[in-house]
């Protein structure tokens, strides 16, 4: 079994499980959607949506078409992705670094925002507000997100457009008796917008993150603050994978044509599907109220209505 191979097997095994626990979440949050109405939890999934995409592309015509051979199975699915297919597949590969980079700012900022002018810019009811004249703002995150994700998603193609008018193919190679796609836009030239927006972004999303970091670490913790506290434990673990996945990446750069450099090459992919994959997992973590609802969807715990019946019959039953 050759490296290529056990780099698929072990991309399943911890990507299949994340996949589906990304949907499950997905589920949840959309079928008790007056427990989870706020900001983050759209970000949540219209970043998880996003991941998912990622993984799928990079799992399939990345690692999948490495260990096909010239007479597998697939083979014949490779040789045939062409034209603007494979020119999306390829462009895809760079678009999405700065979607997760891009979406990471844009979380980051959601946290802060709201923890500042939570009553302004996400109250959870028309009490909250306590001027008219901010009824204009009332829960203007909620309003805008999808204009925001729109943005984070096509702006890239300022960038990445370029993929679309250079030629790509899916080539053969014997030695490793498996496909890849490459692109006539040289690799230098891929990096040349992305890694300066790698770092800028990065810092961004650190700096935003250690700003509310060191609010709610002021400010008197309430419950509404304690979960704003743990939503900001996810984005911090989360923009320490995308610091690692920042400096691996510039390294390689600089470091390019030397054996450290293919050493990178071969880490970057398990760095880009940690920040990709980790969200459910942590979620799950940190967030008690989505591990409820997912027992109860279960069947492994009774919801309030389903607990309150139970007592009532309960006591039917002992007065009767």
């Amino acid at each position: 079994m050759n490296a290529s191979s056990i780099y698929v097997i072990v991309s399943i095994i911890y990507g299949f499980p994340s996949v589906l626990l990304y949907i499950f979440s997905f589920f949840v949050i959309i079928n008790f959607r007056k427990s989870f109405d706020s900001s983050f939890f759209n970000l949540y999934i219209y970043d998880g949506l996003f991941n998912l995409f990622t993984y799928f592309n990079g799992f399939v015509f990345l690692r999948l078409s490495s260990i096909t051979c010239d007479t597998c199975f697939f083979a014949s699915f490779f040789k045939n992705t062409s034209g603007i297919i494979l020119n999306f597949v390829v462009a895809m590969t760079w678009h999405m670094a700065y979607v997760q980079y891009g979406t990471t700012v844009l979380i980051s900022s959601n946290r802060l925002s709201v923890l500042l002018k939570y009553n302004v810019l996400e109250p959870a009811s028309f009490s909250e507000i306590t001027n008219v004249n901010k009824v204009y703002n009332f829960q203007v995150w909620r309003q805008f997100t999808w204009i925001l994700v729109i943005l984070v998603y096509f702006m890239p193609f300022l960038d990445t457009y370029r993929y679309f008018v250079h030629t790509a193919e899916m080539k053969y190679y014997e030695e490793t008796e498996g496909y890849t796609p490459i692109s006539s836009v040289p690799i230098n030239d891929s990096f040349a917008y992305l890694i300066p927006f790698m770092i800028i972004s990065t810092i961004g999303s650190v700096a935003l993150n250690i700003t509310s970091l060191l609010f709610v670490k002021q400010v008197k913790l309430r419950k509404k603050n304690e979960v704003e506290s743990n939503f900001l434990i996810i984005m911090s673990i989360t923009c320490t994978a995308q610091l690692f996945g920042m400096v691996l990446s510039v390294s390689r750069v600089i470091l390019a044509g030397t054996k450290v450099a293919n050493t990178l090459a071969q880490i970057l992919p398990f760095v880009s599907d940690g920040l990709t994959l980790v969200q459910p997992w942590l979620l799950v973590v940190f967030c008690h109220s989505i591990r409820d609802k997912m027992r109860m969807t279960l069947g492994l715990k009774k919801s309030n209505v389903q607990a309150a019946s139970s007592q009532i019959l309960k006591d039917r039953s002992i007065t009767t």
